[in-house]
């Protein structure tokens, strides 16, 4: 009895590693395909809206991720069941995009700040709440090592999808304009966002075997309050902060980048395919590179990805002046550099911090950087945001590119990590 016992349990396993894979690729490909950083600030551009407020549709996005993930670890905690939760979050990021697929092409520009800031905030929303309830369902879904296969094959394999979908939806569809291109991107986002929601109800979800940690009854501020009390006793916890915030010079540079591509290449048919499958190959070959160097240093890594940013930084510089051509594939180089160093920058903060807390600190320490730096990234992303709506764009990103050269510099002040291995996920 126990050995059959056993079999089921094993495979209701398999099933579920094979569910959450299925769901976890679909919402993987979708995210690219509408992505936050590259897509809507490229297509907020190409209807000619103020690019003033360009600049806040990413902090915006985040900051409203780290929020929501704060107020909704309780319910997420105590709630019988996450499928659900992560099948409404995932359609409210599909009814979101529905609203940009809908409206972008027929709306006037100022018009579309509104529109385009509301459905970031609510991606980031329902992004953070549905990173929250995945994350604690893998954790009871499956065990350690399958977590982790689990996670690496599945960005894996949601890279090369884009990268196949991008370019396989201009040689099939082959869009007459570049609108309908753009359009096309969209709706085959929305598409997958939709299959995912539909494909994790099959999970066969195990029963949650403890309580919500009771956090007292002082109250959310009082208890953030806590966790910045914790956070900065520890002595090296500043100096993360800093480094980390002026690493949003990267982060942010993300969709600058995208407005300049657009500037040039808005009314070109595979203009925003190819920058979408030239960031998914930085994304790619990121993977193999920042693990090979995160096992000798994590500061490396940061400095490194500093340095790729800079590149691209040049490089649009270079297209703004003249100096470099202003062709669709020298852009896609400015994206594979960009992305490269972005997801290098997140897997150094992440593996920094891992390796500095002590396992009891780091919710404190990953809670308060979250929400710290969100909130300057949304300052930093409108001062930049000014700075293009009353210079040029070209401004916005030679200021990231000092930014860039600040955090490289600072990186090598921060107290030496004394942990490398990649235990753990962050964000």
């Amino acid at each position: 009895m126990a050995e059959a016992t056993s079999e089921t349990d094993a495979g209701s396993m398999r099933r579920n590693e094979a569910v959450l894979l299925g769901q976890g690729v679909s919402g993987g490909v979708a995210n690219e395909l509408t992505s936050v950083g590259l897509v809507l600030p490229f297509l907020y551009t190409t209807i000619g809206a103020p690019i003033f407020f360009a600049g806040l549709i990413v902090p915006l996005n985040t900051l409203a991720k780290r929020i929501s993930q704060i107020f909704a670890a309780r319910f997420v905690g105590t709630a019988r069941s996450n499928t659900p939760i992560i099948e409404l979050a995932t359609l409210t990021m599909a009814a979101s995009i529905v609203l940009i697929g809908l409206t972008f092409s027929a709306i006037s520009p100022w018009w579309a700040v509104p529109i385009f800031l509301a459905v970031a905030a609510i991606l980031g929303a329902a992004a953070g709440i549905n990173g929250l309830a995945f994350q604690d369902l893998i954790g009871r879904a499956l065990p350690k090592e399958r977590r982790s296969r689990l996670l690496f094959i599945q960005s894996s394999i949601a890279g090369i999808i884009v990268v196949l979908v991008a370019y396989g939806a201009q040689q099939v569809l082959q869009p007459s304009t570049s609108l309908a291109a753009h359009q096309e991107l969209i709706w085959l986002g929305v598409g997958l966002y939709v299959l995912a929601a539909v494909v994790v109800l099959a999970v066969r979800e195990p029963p949650k075997t403890s309580m919500a940690v009771d956090t007292g009854s002082g109250g959310m501020v009082s208890e953030l309050a806590g966790n910045f009390r914790i956070a900065f006793a520890l002595p090296w916890f500043g100096k993360f902060l800093v480094a980390r915030a002026l690493y949003l010079s990267i982060e942010l540079a993300i969709p600058f980048f995208s407005i300049h591509a657009a500037t040039f290449h808005g009314d070109s048919i595979s203009g925003l395919n190819t920058l979408v499958i030239a960031a998914n190959i930085g994304i790619f070959l990121g993977g193999f590179l920042w693990a090979r160097i995160g096992r000798h240093s994590v500061e490396r890594i940061m400095v490194l990805a500093s340095f790729l940013a800079c590149g691209a930084g040049l490089m649009a510089l270079g297209i703004e002046f003249g100096a470099v051509p202003p062709t669709l594939f020298c852009y896609a180089l400015v994206f594979v550099a960009i992305a490269l160093g972005a997801q290098g920058v997140k897997n150094g903060r992440t593996l920094y911090l891992l390796g500095r807390a002590k396992e009891h600190e780091r919710p404190y320490c990953i809670a308060v950087a979250n929400v710290t730096t969100g909130v300057v990234a949304v300052a930093l992303g409108a001062l930049l945001g000014a700075l293009a709506g009353l210079k040029g764009v070209a401004w916005p990103i030679g200021a990231l590119m000092v930014l860039n050269i600040a955090a490289a510099i600072y990186t090598l002040r921060l107290p030496k990590d004394t942990d490398t291995d990649p235990a753990g996920r962050g964000d």
